[in-house]
């Protein structure tokens, strides 16, 4: 992919934090909510590292190898960092799937919609730009 600079890098970075973040308070909460189907958590797992290597992988193109080793890192880190905790317990089953979902994004990153972040931002650039057109 060619260098591409995203007009409002620092807002999509912003939001990439606050995923981040948010997976993480989520990660070592308790949460009272039952996922209705067998292994349901799995899915949250895999769809919510997906979308954070999906985010990131947009962001930053060329440190996709990077951010999927942080991320790989990072949930293995909050599956131990579960077992501190009174509320939460370490199942290595949701660590593999936190992984799964590194690898779907970057699949999914070698497809057209990779482009999808650079074509959000030159859209918004070009409608809330005050000297453009």
């Amino acid at each position: 992919m060619s260098s591409v600079v995203l007009g409002a890098y620092r807002l999509w970075a912003a939001l990439g934090w606050l995923m981040l973040l948010g997976v993480a308070v989520l990660s070592l909460v308790s949460i009272s909510a039952p996922i209705r189907f067998d292994q349901g958590d799995k899915l949250t797992h895999l769809l919510a590292y997906a979308a954070l290597m999906y985010w990131w992988g947009m962001v930053h193109p060329h440190r996709r190898l990077p951010w999927a080793i942080v991320l790989a890192l990072l949930g293995v880190a909050l599956e131990w960092a579960q077992s501190l905790t009174p509320a939460r317990i370490m199942e290595w089953p949701d660590g593999l799937a936190n992984m799964a979902g590194v690898l779907l994004a970057l699949g999914l990153l070698r497809t057209p919609a990779q482009r999808l972040l650079i074509r959000l931002d030159r859209y918004l650039g070009d409608r809330f730009d005050p000297g453009g057109a």
